[in-house]
């Protein structure tokens, strides 16, 4: 990859093992299912179906993964890219939240690699891919509020009044912003939150419940059940494992 001018698609998966690696070309890193660590010096970030990840050229990362996962990952020429203009000022990763134009961007390349897709067509789509990673929206008020009050109840009411929407349009504008409902969202903040507890910490899985916003630890089991296949314990014992 490092000598090609083309841009490479792939599907990769990622295991426990810890690895570091600089490259020549960039990282586009969208989750297909499950998340992904990925550190550069001080800098932590996790790429799951709710942040995609942009690795600039001839940056050295770390990065592993402890759950079942598959990722969507661009190998992107570095003279096709523009780091300053994607990251301003300093050297880093990108984190972008998903949103409904990401979603598109990623179905139309999984499409062209269903179809053996050619280089060519990923060069006709990377001017708009390249315009999206230089976008520097901020992420709305109301999508903040749920990262930093993902352990409080969170009604609908309340976050339509950040953005100045009435309840019922509020939640058609959430889900053409990121593809999901705010119920929905919710959820995945609250268990990307206790997954991170359940690496790190011994804290038993009610406190754990409790501290990411659910009153009863059924709750929890319920949502991980529905997205991982597994319990919270189950989770903790395989992530130890």
């Amino acid at each position: 990859m490092d000598t090609s001018n083309d841009i490479v698609a792939e599907l990769r998966t990622y295991t426990a093992t810890h690895a570091s690696h600089s490259h020549k070309h960039a990282h586009l890193i969208m989750s297909l299912h499950g998340e992904l660590v990925v550190k550069n010096g001080t800098n932590q970030h996790l790429v799951n179906e709710q942040t995609l990840l942009f690795v600039p050229p001839n940056l050295e990362h770390h990065f592993y993964s402890t759950v079942r996962n598959e990722f969507l990952v661009l190998d992107i020429p570095s003279g096709l890219v523009s780091v300053s203009e994607i990251l301003g000022i300093g050297i880093s990763c990108k984190a972008i939240t998903v949103n409904n134009q990401w979603k598109g961007i990623q179905f139309l390349i999984l499409q062209e690699m269903e179809h053996q897709y050619s280089h060519a067509a990923l060069r006709d789509l990377f001017p708009y891919i390249n315009r999206c990673l230089q976008q520097k929206r901020s992420m709305p008020r109301s999508i903040r509020y749920i990262h930093e009050h993902y352990d409080e109840p969170i009604t609908v009411q309340k976050l339509a009044e950040y953005e100045h929407y009435n309840p019922t349009y509020y939640s058609e504008w959430f889900m053409k912003e990121t593809g999901k409902s705010p119920s929905s969202y919710i959820q995945e903040v609250r268990l990307n939150e206790a997954k991170k507890l359940l690496r790190s910490s011994d804290i038993p899985i009610l406190h754990i419940a409790i501290q990411v916003g659910f009153g009863h630890q059924s709750s929890l089991t319920r949502l991980f059940v529905k997205h991982e296949q597994l319990t919270p314990s189950q989770y903790r014992k395989e992530y130890k494992n």
